[in-house]
């Protein structure tokens, strides 16, 4: 195997903060939103969050965050900037901007990613064959992910919709700077990322079988 290639030591800085910072502030105006908070308080916390992630030093909730988790993937924090922004935005505009349209795609690589994560925690202890982390170094893993974060574009509509563009938009930004380690694997999925998607996936089945019954 090649050396692989490694994000620069400032762009991984850089991508320490803003990318929590996303998480934080989109994440946290999501949540917030979805406990009922006003939007001038969903707002200004969003703005106190992201604030307090891009501060120096030690009184960074980065530098702590950092410590426990490093990095955050980049799909992650672009969901949780994507999810802020909807959060944070009118009703009405809100509403005027969300395109009708089919997800079966969307909802099929959120399993897809719950699967790799379950395999990518088996491969931490040693349980699998052979070791697949070190694959996400290699170009063919990016091209299957590449492939896997353009199936939702195939649906018709979907161009129109921000949430089909994240995956493609987190590789586009790893082939460009190799976040978060150099590693494709790390650039679409990270722990917390992970249980998300079980929350996402647990909603799913919860709305389906209300619809069929």
């Amino acid at each position: 195997m090649s050396s692989p290639a490694l994000p620069d030591l400032v762009v991984m800085q850089l991508w320490l903060h803003g990318g929590w910072a996303l998480v934080l502030a989109g994440g946290g105006a999501a949540v917030f939103q979805r406990l009922g908070v006003p939007m001038l308080q969903r707002r200004a916390l969003a703005v106190v969050l992201c604030l307090w992630v891009l501060m120096p030093g030690n009184l960074s909730a980065a530098y702590w965050l950092g410590l426990a988790f490093q990095a955050p993937s980049v799909l992650g924090p672009l969901a949780c900037g994507y999810l802020g922004w909807v959060a944070l935005r009118p009703p009405a505009v809100r509403a005027a901007d969300t395109p009708p349209g089919p997800r079966r795609w969307e909802a099929g690589l959120v399993w897809v990613g719950i699967a790799l994560g379950w395999a990518l925690l088996l491969d931490t202890f040693a349980q699998l064959p052979s070791a697949l982390y070190p694959l996400g170094f290699e170009p063919p893993v990016l091209l299957g992910l590449s492939v896997l974060a353009m199936l939702p574009l195939l649906q018709a509509g979907a161009v129109r919709r921000v949430s089909a563009w994240l995956a493609p938009a987190a590789l586009a930004l790893f082939v460009l700077l190799r976040l978060p380690t150099g590693n494709a694997l790390d650039a679409v999925l990270d722990p917390w990322l992970w249980v998300a998607l079980h929350a996402v996936a647990l909603r799913h089945l919860i709305d389906h079988r209300k619809i069929k019954g």
